[in-house]
């Protein structure tokens, strides 16, 4: 028998879940509104169980699509860690970048992933007769978080390093791309047509030095949301707000900023999902 992975330790269930001409394992657990949390890059890891544990153990149902890459059950060390690690990033960006479920390089193009998060978000809304679901995406998820937000199903949209499409090396001198939202010009509308609806909540993080999460992007967010848009900055450099908050990544300048981080997010998920 297989030892079991991280998730799998943790309590969380593995069940398949297909939509809109895609299929993913997706691991479910916990009790009460579902909080669907799409991992980073390079894949699914220790450290999505550890902000999924957070979530969970504050009263929600996690549901976690593997969209990319296999499941990381910790740190590697020494070269043979660095190695794997190497080769887990190459695999998943190579499958980024030429799947048609991503658009990591277009502008004003919609990931048609974002259709399949949707249907899983109305799929678990009727599971737990409740009316919304909040979604949290990270770094490569960041923007699908943004997307789903189009839909009325999602009550909470938590877009943390939005890193598509890639404004890094020489992507980001290319007119327009570090501010591109990762939507379509019709979803776009969509979006900002929303921005008086009180419905709508977004809550976008950055730290303020992000090699890979452009700043125009979020400042973007803010601007054209408006009131709809909460936007957080993090003190200091890094990249992944809400995975260095759960784990107690130390950060000289910034750790009560990211403590306080995810402690809003839990924050805003009780004031849109819970009674």
């Amino acid at each position: 028998m297989a030892r079991p992975n991280v998730a799998e330790r943790n309590g969380y269930a593995c069940e398949p879940f297909a939509a809109a001409g895609w299929r993913h394992d997706v691991y479910r657990g916990g009790e009460g509104p579902a909080v669907l949390l799409l991992h980073e890059m390079p894949s699914f890891s220790w450290r999505t169980v550890r902000l999924a544990n957070r979530i969970r153990n504050h009263g929600y149902r996690i549901v976690m699509p593997i969209l990319v890459g296999g499941i990381r059950d910790g740190p590697g060390s020494g070269i043979s860690g660095a190695l794997a690690f190497a080769a887990d990033f190459g695999s998943s960006l190579w499958r980024v970048c030429v799947s048609r479920e991503f658009v990591a390089l277009l502008q004003h193009r919609s990931s048609p992933v974002t259709d399949y998060l949707v249907e899983l978000g109305r799929a678990e809304a009727a599971a737990s007769g409740r009316p919304k679901v909040g979604v949290i995406g990270m770094c490569l998820t960041g923007g699908f978080a943004l997307a789903a937000a189009i839909d009325p199903v999602v009550g909470v949209a938590v877009v943390s390093q939005p890193a598509l499409p890639f404004a890094v090396g020489p992507m980001k001198l290319i007119p327009g791309q570090a501010a591109d939202l990762g939507l379509s010009e019709a979803d776009h509308d969509r979006l900002v047509g929303r921005k008086n609806d009180r419905d709508l909540c977004i809550r976008a993080f950055r730290y303020e030095t992000d090699s890979i999460a452009p700043k125009a992007r979020v400042e973007r967010i803010a601007r054209e949301l408006g009131g709809a848009a909460t936007l957080t900055w993090i003190p200091g450099r890094g990249h992944p707000v809400l995975s260095d908050a759960t784990d107690g990544t130390p950060h000289a300048k910034g750790r009560s900023q990211l403590d306080a981080a995810l402690a809003s997010v839990l924050a805003t998920l009780d004031d849109r999902l819970k009674p």
